[in-house]
């Protein structure tokens, strides 16, 4: 999938004043609406860990011991829950360990693989709970879009690659280059208004840019030589850098630390609430929020549960996955110092003016009262 742009051509698709047809425009090569379909819970691979850890049962009793029972159900209603097979948030994990099922929540996990489908069906009410880059989901509230965010779930994921016979050792060599990369996507946009601040390049206008609606799909214009360099994310970096196909030119951290200033990370995925979820199961994102941090906590020291749950859900192989993690900063929960980051995040975005269009975002308490869930 391979389709040239113009900055002129992006910056239209982004004003549109309806969320699922601006950021269909923004992420998809045709006009067709995607209709996101739930997808099903996948059974667990037999190599992946049980989803409710199995209970020792005790030997030489003198009476029978009773089966061990699942947890009280909190209520009867099923919650859906869907998140991008290919974001790396950590949704992936509690998802596959059954970590909610053990707190006695009923959910349906949907996985979609297209950031515009994910979107549209939290828009279209099609999903409770999803996980969202935090500028796509600040383009969601400036269209009207009801939720909040009550999570960050993983600092930035993004990179630029280049392949290795390309001849590129700087950024300002991309310029005149083919850049690949999802247009309407956080780490493409985040990236390129950190290197119009720094270098004074647009990657959209000063190289030759060539549009995918998917990870797998920028991948490919890499693999196949399409592009000398691409702008992608975690876990599709790992996949390949491991296999040869592109080296790290610079990551989004450290574009990051050199517009900002601060060493703490960037946060790119956060979770979103829908009104009713907010309003009435507190308890079940104060849930998701000790689930998150438990996987973090597993996740910051390599465990292979956590190692064979994203390889389950992404279908990467696990050596890939173990790379991915250590190479990607697991967060939880919404402190002051990560609602702080988030709001200086998007008030450079708007500064830049590439994506965020709202004069909301250079009001930061404004922002905090208006998107950040106080549970």
């Amino acid at each position: 999938m391979e389709q040239r742009v113009t900055r002129r051509r992006l910056l239209v698709g982004a004003v549109s004043g309806v969320v699922t047809s601006w950021l269909l425009g923004a992420c998809q090569t045709g006009g067709q609406a995607v209709t996101p379909t739930p997808v099903q819970p996948t059974p667990t691979p037999a190599a992946a860990p049980s989803p409710t850890p199995a209970m020792p049962t005790p030997t030489l009793a003198p009476s029978p011991v009773p089966t061990p029972t699942a947890a009280p159900q909190r209520t009867a209603q099923t919650f859906r829950f869907a998140y991008l097979r290919l974001g790396w948030a950590g949704c992936e994990a509690i998802d596959e360990l059954g970590l909610l099922k053990e707190k006695g929540w009923n959910i349906e996990w949907q996985r979609i693989d297209q950031i515009s489908a994910l979107a549209n069906a939290f828009a279209s009410k099609q999903a409770d709970l999803i996980d969202m880059s935090i500028i796509i989901a600040a383009q969601m509230h400036e269209q009207g879009v009801p939720f909040k965010v009550f999570s960050a779930a993983v600092g930035t994921l993004g990179a630029v690659l280049v392949r290795p016979d390309a001849g590129i050792s700087a950024v300002p060599d991309l310029r005149g280059r083919k850049v690949g990369g999802i247009p309407g996507g956080t780490t493409t946009q985040d990236i390129n208004a950190m290197i119009r601040k720094l270098y004074n390049l647009d990657l959209f206008s000063d190289t030759e840019f060539v549009q995918a609606s998917s990870p797998p799909d920028v991948a490919n214009l890499l693999i196949n030589k399409n592009v000398d360099a691409i702008l992608i994310w975690e876990p599709t970096t790992s996949r390949l850098t491991s296999a040869g196909y592109g080296v790290i030119l610079v990551t989004q951290q450290e574009l990051w630390k050199q517009v900002s200033g601060r060493d703490t990370p960037q946060v790119h995925v956060v979770y979103l609430a829908s009104p009713p979820v907010l309003r009435e199961f507190p308890d079940l994102l104060r849930d998701i929020i000790a689930a998150q941090k438990q996987v973090a906590e597993l996740w910051q020291k390599g465990d292979e549960k956590v190692v064979q749950a994203f390889s389950s859900v992404t279908q990467l192989p696990p050596e890939v996955v173990r790379n991915a993690l250590s190479r990607t900063k697991p967060l939880w929960g919404l402190d002051k110092d990560l609602q702080d980051t988030i709001l200086l995040q998007l008030r450079l975005n708007r500064e830049s003016g590439v994506l965020l269009k709202s004069d909301l975002w250079l009001d930061p308490e404004k922002v905090r009262s208006e998107l950040f869930w106080q549970g």
